[in-house]
């Protein structure tokens, strides 16, 4: 007889986990076989959310341990997702996280297909057995229902939390703000110099930025992470799943805290400023961590495969290598919010014909208060969609010689000014690569084919991560010798992407402010 395939073995070893493990009794193992069988029960009766397309094998364990719990949104599912992994960090089922992902990336390197692909994820069931993810019992403690109850990520700032009393010299502070001249954010790179460039680009777009607090966190969001292509009117949602996918243990948290409890607690916009600025990360430098936003379906399998020293991942929508997550998680989010724009005029159709009206008198204080926090967001998120019409979030900068145009969708193309001698040179060595493309392959690139190729392949195929790498430390060594410090390649190579003065337009604040992080770090190192 031959050898069983790898989704036969698989399909066995679904229908064995699902027998030995139960709702509240799950190993890992156990946990992937029951969220394997609710993905596929949502898709066969057509009530999968179009976030489901986006999961991975970890996504899919997750959504197991929640099970039969349902979650909003893709936003709420990818935070609570993050919290739990960090909830088992340091115990010996986070070590069984860890031994899921090594056998996940295994397995789709030996079969070669996607991480994500719906063969590989049945095949995995297969192996998960045999790496021993089935022997240990979850405890009811760390399952998300109760160990997710208080978190932060899930529900947002305690309700008890306490604001920091404004500093004496508060009202001359919060005059300085609104005075501030209109210098780029990343050249102070605080909080407080963001949000007033946010406030700005608001104010531009007509959006009373001096009446509502609530206008507050969306400004900070939107001057620091969205691309120019993202609209906004999806601005609001995504502001408030950035700062709720933070771990706890950040320094910006305070900063965030305040800004999600201020438009519940009815606070003014200067009130909100007054305790702003009695938090001392609201005038220092955005953390490192709070610049890249990777919560999102699909995304924390490759992070933790990276952290395990794993290079790259490959995915049904492309291969992710580490500095590639946070461009994966953007593209994910703005498809998402383009696919669900579609379907939203329909949604409201029927919420609106079949709406009733209940009786919340009995309801206990945190309910009530639960459910005027979701008054109170959706107030804000409203106003935001109301006025942005379609609106871009963030207003164009003056032309450049290099600028990238985004569109709603995550998909952009570069465009280069021949107006200057930068934008002629660019031009030129795109012209002379186009020729090279040529004599290697015999015709013109077409859609798709990179237009900076391996040049040792028979196919055109992108220069590999490895490639990339080993051409910035070559560049890193000669750089000395033609005058230029090498710490300008290697903040290249550590996060993907170099920003020049004749580039940053192409850039978001929190790229910008990554790669300028980098920079002074390898500077005072002196490599």
């Amino acid at each position: 007889m031959g050898t069983a395939d790898p989704q036969s073995l698989g399909g066995e070893a679904l229908g064995r986990l699902l027998r030995s493990n139960a709702p509240g009794r799950l190993s890992l193992a156990g946990a992937y076989a029951f969220g394997y069988m609710a993905l596929g029960h949502a898709q066969q009766e057509g009530t999968d959310p179009g976030w489901y397309q986006e999961i991975d094998p970890l996504d899919v364990l997750f959504l197991g341990t929640a099970w039969p719990q349902g979650f909003r949104d893709e936003f709420e599912f990818a935070n609570a997702r993050d919290a739990w992994l960090r909830l088992l960090r340091g115990t010996v089922h986070g070590k069984g996280v860890q031994r899921f992902v090594r056998e996940a990336v295994a397995a789709s390197e030996e079969l070669g297909l996607p991480v994500d692909d719906g063969k590989l994820m049945l095949a995995l069931t297969g192996r998960l057995d045999a790496a021993g993810l089935d022997q240990r019992h979850l405890p009811r403690r760390l399952l998300p229902e109760a160990a997710l109850q208080e978190c932060r990520a899930a529900f947002g700032p305690s309700l008890d939390l306490r604001l920091p009393d404004p500093p004496e010299n508060a009202a001359e502070r919060i005059r300085w703000f609104w005075e501030d001249t209109e210098e780029e954010p990343w050249v102070e790179g605080t909080p407080r110099a963001v949000i007033r460039d946010g406030l700005r680009r608001f104010h531009d777009a007509g959006l009373p930025v001096e009446e509502e607090s609530g206008m507050l966190l969306p400004a900070l969001y939107a001057a620091l992470m969205t691309k120019p292509g993202e609209l906004l009117e999806d601005v609001g949602e995504h502001a408030w799943a950035w700062a709720l996918s933070l771990d706890e243990a950040s320094t910006l948290v305070p900063v965030l805290d305040i800004l999600l409890v201020a438009p519940e607690l009815d606070l003014s916009v200067a009130a909100t400023l007054g305790h702003l600025f009695a938090v001392p990360a609201f005038t220092e430098p955005i953390p490192s961590e709070a610049l890249l936003w990777s919560s999102s379906p699909g995304l924390a399998l490759p992070r933790l495969a990276f952290e395990l020293g794993i290079s790259k991942v490959s995915t049904l929508a492309t291969v992710i290598t580490s500095d590639l997550l946070d461009w994966a998680g953007m593209h994910a989010r703005m498809r998402l919010s383009a696919a669900g724009r579609g379907s939203a005029a329909d949604l409201e159709e029927w919420e609106t014909g079949s709406a009733d009206v209940t009786d919340t008198t009995g309801e206990e204080p945190d309910e009530r208060w639960a459910e005027r926090r979701e008054a109170v967001r959706e107030a804000v998120l409203h106003k935001v969609r109301t006025k942005a019409g379609g609106a871009a979030a963030t207003g164009r900068r003056a032309a450049r010689p290099v600028e990238r145009i985004w569109n709603a969708d995550g998909s952009s193309v570069v465009r280069i000014s021949t107006d200057t001698p930068h934008g002629q040179e660019l031009k030129e060595a795109l012209e002379g690569q186009v020729d090279a493309f040529r004599a290697k392959f015999g015709r013109g690139p077409s859609a798709g084919d990179p237009l900076f190729f391996d040049p040792d392949a028979d196919e055109p195929t992108r220069h590999t991560k490895e490639y990339f790498d080993a051409m910035m430390l070559d560049m890193a060594e000669r750089a000395v010798e033609v005058g230029v410090d090498p710490a300008f390649f290697h903040a290249w190579r550590e996060v993907g992407y170099v920003v020049t003065e004749e580039t940053r337009s192409m850039f978001t604040t929190a790229e910008v402010l990554a790669y300028n992080g980098a920079l002074a770090r390898h500077q005072e190192a002196g490599v």
